[in-house]
């Protein structure tokens, strides 16, 4: 920039001019040091007024050793200030009529050790002893603990609470539903299944008990699905039709899962409503419903924050925080925070790997390692998990199509899962690539073979186990297969497992499992996630819900460690509401008689009172003998031999000698008993106990008796029996006689 490039200065007293104190003494020009350059030299003493361009005021300081102390002026009053006529110059026209007000003054000779000498009242200072990092560390992990003694002193006078009332899920892994209550508003979160234990023999599976529901399904407002799994979902298609099927919000997924398990005639009355996690905001009765993103081991896993009367309530049963899905989007920590922030009365929070330090693997990791693994593979592969697990089939099913493999499907929930999922989007694959298992697996070049079955819980008619018994149709192993179990086994499950492997090793082929590879990953969030979650959330009351008690214990410790007081930390059963109140949230005294329903093929029925089971024990353990007593019309004295027969009850080589000496007791003691004039009835039961007795003397066990008895020679006119009676004999269990 040249000199006549430069802007003008303004005359020493013109009226835009920053008017500065002369200095006492003359100024000393520092000298320039040899890297400055010297600036141009400029017309500054000139005095040709110029308009400026909205300039930026320029303030001459002092030389150092003359910047002592600055003069004090007193600060104009308002009258005195003249406001300037043009509003583009105004600032600078009030900064040049009131002198600039000074609170402090800077010793700029000793930069290193400035001070500051305030000019009016010292600010403020903590009162107190001095903070140490000791006395932090004190007042940090200080908890403020207010123990109520009898917490029903601050509900008010006829307060009707907001109840959580849990039919399932508790102390238990399944049968997950819980229902929300506020007068006459009721939402549904959840209806599952838990797969029968084996003492249950010959059951399917158990649904909750919804009595409570039925008696007040005008109240129900809707259901609100988690996502898709049988354990969340399954327990519907047996009581929607029992609460007059309410509204049903889910996702795209999870509704496919529940029509696939409905009925024609049911799919035609079900009504729902699809729902997306980062737009939508349900209102059902009392009820505002906000619903967040979490990370699961199938696609569309949500939570849910309930706005209540009473407070908010957050409740997601299945999750884990996974910042890097697979396929699926990561939980939403934006929005959990968010709602925390909101303020969160009750957190209701699933326990399943409470016990597990550190954080549940990300997807993406057991991606890599099974897109390596098929990669790598050049002989037949064979991949057991589980049908639910739908980011693993999916992550499969991708790699094997990379890698220009076909996937042969095997089990039945397996091939209506992966078609499920091509329905709906999730797998876009040439269909070529996907085909049920048939005989042109025998005829495919063995690297190009990746068959994906069921059976990785060693479950008794799935396609692995009968793969390892050489008993499948379409299919036989070979000593050259690789055979990937990409799962972990359920406790309870060990034995079933041990004995499939076993068969595998039998036959010669390669076992690759979770022990030597990271081939799997938990939907269920570690400790690391569950203090994750509280510190987002930070809870005024937490319910451990979802696990075995041990677990649910587990998770209570973790909350202790993030602080939150053991009084506010609840653990209901199932049945027992959380009732919350205004000034207390609290578990009830008042408790619902769940029974357990058990699901049996077709049938359905309750366990409390039932015979069933206890006689599917008894034949299962020791066999089973029945008699058949044929009397006499009116004498009722035994006509004819006692007829035996038993099935499971001893070796053929005893069966001859036992049977003589069971009929020989029973003739014996039903003579005896009939000389008494004993009823029928009472005299077959009394018999029954005896009989019972005397087995257990001879062979050390007692089998499910069934003494039967059917009259002879008898007229309907003259007999005091009915016509059924005559007919056909009665087992003690249809006499009322269920011991």
């Amino acid at each position: 920039m040249n000199e006549t490039q430069l802007p003008k200065p303004l005359p020493p007293q013109h009226p835009l001019r920053i008017q500065q104190p002369k200095p006492a003494t003359a100024q000393t020009p520092r000298p320039l040091s040899p890297q400055q350059p010297k600036a141009p030299q400029s017309s500054i003493s000139s005095s040709k007024p110029i308009m400026p361009q909205a300039p930026r005021p320029q303030i001459s300081r002092p030389p150092l050793s003359q910047q002592q102390k600055m003069p004090q002026v007193s600060k104009p009053s308002p009258s005195q200030v003249s406001r300037p006529t043009s509003p583009a110059v105004s600032k600078i026209s009030s900064v040049s009529t009131a002198p600039m007000q000074w609170n402090l003054s800077i010793d700029f000779t000793n930069k290193n050790n400035a001070k500051l000498s305030y000019k009016g009242k010292k600010p403020l200072r903590p009162q107190g002893p001095k903070m140490t990092s000791e006395a932090f560390l004190r007042h940090r992990d200080t908890v403020v603990k207010t123990v109520i003694k009898d917490p029903k002193t601050l509900i008010k006078k006829d307060e009707v609470p907001v109840k959580i009332i849990p039919l399932g899920g508790l102390n238990e892994i399944g049968i997950n539903m819980t229902l929300v209550e506020y007068k006459t508003d009721i939402i549904i979160i959840d209806a599952g299944i838990e797969f029968a234990s084996t003492e249950m023999h010959g059951v399917d599976y158990i649904i909750p008990d919804i009595n409570y529901l039925v008696k007040n399904k005008k109240n129900i407002r809707g259901i609100l699905i988690t996502h898709g799994h049988l354990d969340h979902i399954w327990a519907l298609k047996h009581i929607l039709k029992e609460i007059d099927f309410p509204t049903v919000h889910t996702t795209p997924l999870a509704l496919g899962l529940i029509r696939k398990s409905l009925d024609d005639k049911d799919n035609k009355q079900l009504k729902y409503k699809l729902v997306d996690p980062d737009m939508d905001i349900i209102k059902l009765g009392c009820f505002t419903v906000e619903i967040f993103r979490v990370n699961h081991s199938i696609p569309e896993a949500l939570g849910y924050s309930i706005y209540t009367p009473k407070g908010m309530i957050v409740h997601a049963w299945d999750y884990k925080i996974d910042h890097t899905p697979s396929i699926d989007k990561p939980a939403d920590i934006w929005k959990i925070s968010r709602i925390g922030q909101e303020g969160v009365k009750v957190f209701l929070w699933e326990s399943t790997n409470a016990t597990k330090p550190g954080h549940s693997i990300s997807e993406k990791i057991i991606g890599d390692n099974l897109d390596g693994i098929i990669r790598d593979c050049k002989k037949r592969m064979i991949i057991s998990t589980f049908a639910s697990n739908i980011w693993r089939l999916m992550q499969i099913i991708d790699s094997a199509v990379k890698y220009n493999k076909v996937v042969f499907l095997a089990g039945r929930s397996m091939i209506n899962n992966v078609k499920l999922c091509q329905e709906l989007g999730y797998i876009r694959v040439p269909e070529h690539m996907i085909r049920p298992m048939g005989p042109d697996v025998n005829s495919m070049p063995d690297e190009r073979v990746l068959v994906l079955c069921t059976g990785s819980q060693g479950e008794e008619f799935s396609a692995l186990v009968r793969m390892s018994s050489k008993t499948y149709k379409d299919f036989e192993l070979k000593p050259a297969d690789a055979v990937l179990l990409s799962s972990h086994t359920i406790p309870g499950n060990e034995k079933s497992v041990i004995d499939m492997i076993n068969d595998l090793v039998g036959i010669g082929v390669d076992i690759i499992d979770d022990n030597s590879l990271d081939v799997h990953s938990s939907g269920h969030g570690y400790q690391e996630d569950i203090k994750m979650m509280l510190a987002m959330l930070k809870p005024e009351y937490y319910v451990p819900v979802h696990g075995e008690p041990f677990m649910r214990h587990a998770n209570k410790n973790i909350a202790l460690s993030m602080n939150v007081p053991d009084q506010n930390i609840l653990l209901p059963h199932n049945g027992q509401a959380v009732e919350m109140y205004d000034n207390i949230i609290m578990v009830g005294e008042k408790k619902l008689k769940l029974d357990t329903i058990m699901i049996d093929g077709k049938g359905q029925w309750h366990l409390s009172g039932e015979y069933v089971m206890k006689a599917r024990g008894i034949m299962a353990e020791n066999g089973i003998v029945s008699l058949i007593f044929k009397i006499d019309t009116k004498t009722n004295e035994l006509v004819g031999n006692i007829q035996i027969e038993s099935r499971g009850f001893v070796y053929s080589s005893e069966v001859k000698t036992i049977h003589t000496q069971i009929v020989e007791f029973a003739r014996a003691k039903y003579n005896e008993h009939q000389k008494k004039r004993m009823d029928i009835k009472d005299n077959l039961r009394q018999m029954k106990e005896d009989l019972g007795e005397f087995i257990e003397k001879i062979i050390g066990r007692v089998p499910l008796l069934m003494p039967m008895y059917v009259y002879i020679n008898r007229e309907a006119q003259g007999a005091d029996v009915t016509s059924d009676e005559a007919v056909v004999g009665m087992t003690l269990e249809e006499q009322w006689y269920d011991d």
